[in-house]
């Protein structure tokens, strides 16, 4: 069931109350006290961003759930596992990014331009890390090439 309002703190809610309505059996019997504990763990995550006005972590204009799950990691280990095998992790990832999409569009203009921003600069170092390289290589060989001239020179008495 798609559940989408213009309150992303209602629309977290809901899927909630509907997660916490299934038996345990359905959300995977002995694991379903994981997966709610996971799922809560998502909806208070996305909570804090709404709350911080912070832009969804993204890779390529969708949301990432690789950097969810690592943002989330950083008090206690999140697996980026439960947005694939946990239904409830994946509606609620999906249901804020809609919203973000729909509705926080400014978030997502703030976190595209800095991305613009840094873009130019990951491009211009790593121009300039692949020019260093060709440098160093150019100036070994050189050395090599003045090593062999001075052998020779040694060896004959003469120039080439």
């Amino acid at each position: 069931m798609s559940v989408v309002t213009h309150d992303i703190e209602a629309t977290i809610a809901a899927l909630l109350a509907q997660m916490n309505k299934l038996p345990d059996q359905a959300l995977g019997g002995p694991a379903a006290g994981s997966a709610r504990e996971n799922a809560g763990r998502v909806a208070a995550y996305l909570r804090d961003l709404h709350e911080k006005e912070a832009p969804l972590p993204r890779h390529a204009g969708k949301a990432a759930p690789g950097k969810v799950a690592a943002a989330m990691s950083e008090e206690k280990r999140f697996n980026r596992q439960n947005f694939g095998t946990n239904d409830w992790c994946a509606k609620l990832l999906d249901a804020y990014d809609r919203w973000e999409i729909e509705h926080g569009t400014t978030l997502l203009a703030q976190a595209q331009s800095a991305a613009d921003r840094k873009e130019p600069q990951n491009k211009r170092m790593s121009e300039l890390e692949r020019d260093l390289l060709f440098t160093r290589a150019e100036l070994e060989r050189a050395r090599q090439e003045l090593g062999t001239l001075r052998t020779f020179v040694a060896q004959t008495g003469r120039l080439p």
